[in-house]
């Protein structure tokens, strides 16, 4: 994996992505900014796509990376359709800005059999252990962030959506729609969820 080009609450969960997509031949990245995922993830031959609707990130992600395995496209993910499904499906600070069951769908429908879907997710503390959870990750976070020199969304040129669901709805969403997900919480106000396509391709 090639480094990102700056350090913030995102790019921080780049090295976890990466181990769980080592396999992957195909990979779709929504909501891809300005293409640093896609250009840290580029190599060994697999072929990946960045899809956001914004086009200033578009053209920014193009601009900066130039690999014939790497592909950008301004597009909806509601509305995208992709030739053929994906190895790895990855929203990366982005399930939020949409509407969060049907992107779930959408992105359960376009996984090969074996497939993984992964998400670096936003949400609001909705129970008391999110709440307490919530204040543990402050010190630690914000020492890394300070020692990392943190470079935000905002500063990065990406737009950024500060609307969360609470965690119950995402608990609620998965128990409904991605049996035998794995989610926990991540140290930099994330949470990790990863599951595996084990059925049939188009669900």
């Amino acid at each position: 994996m090639h480094s990102p080009p700056y350090w913030n609450h995102n790019t921080a969960y780049y090295r976890w992505i990466d181990r769980r997509v080592s396999d992957a031949g195909r990979i779709l990245d929504v909501g891809c900014g300005d293409g640093s995922l896609a250009s840290c993830l580029d190599g060994g031959g697999r072929t990946i796509v960045g899809i956001d609707e914004d086009e200033c990130c578009i053209a920014r992600a193009r601009a900066a990376v130039d690999s014939p395995n790497v592909s950008f496209l301004c597009a909806k993910f509601e509305e995208y359709r992709p030739e053929e499904p994906f190895d790895a499906v990855i929203f990366t600070a982005s399930l939020h800005h949409m509407n969060m069951r049907e992107a779930l769908k959408k992105a359960k429908g376009i996984l090969f059999p074996g497939g993984r879907l992964l998400i670096v997710g936003l949400a609001k503390p909705s129970s008391i252990p999110d709440h307490l959870l919530e204040l543990l990750r402050v010190v630690p976070s914000g020492l890394l962030s300070a020692l990392r020199s943190i470079r935000t969304a905002e500063e990065a040129g990406v737009p950024t959506q500060y609307e969360f669901p609470p965690m119950s709805e995402v608990r609620q969403a998965v128990r409904d729609l991605l049996p035998g997900a794995s989610i926990r919480y991540g140290l930099h106000y994330r949470y990790l969820l990863e599951w595996r396509n084990m059925g049939r391709y188009p669900q």
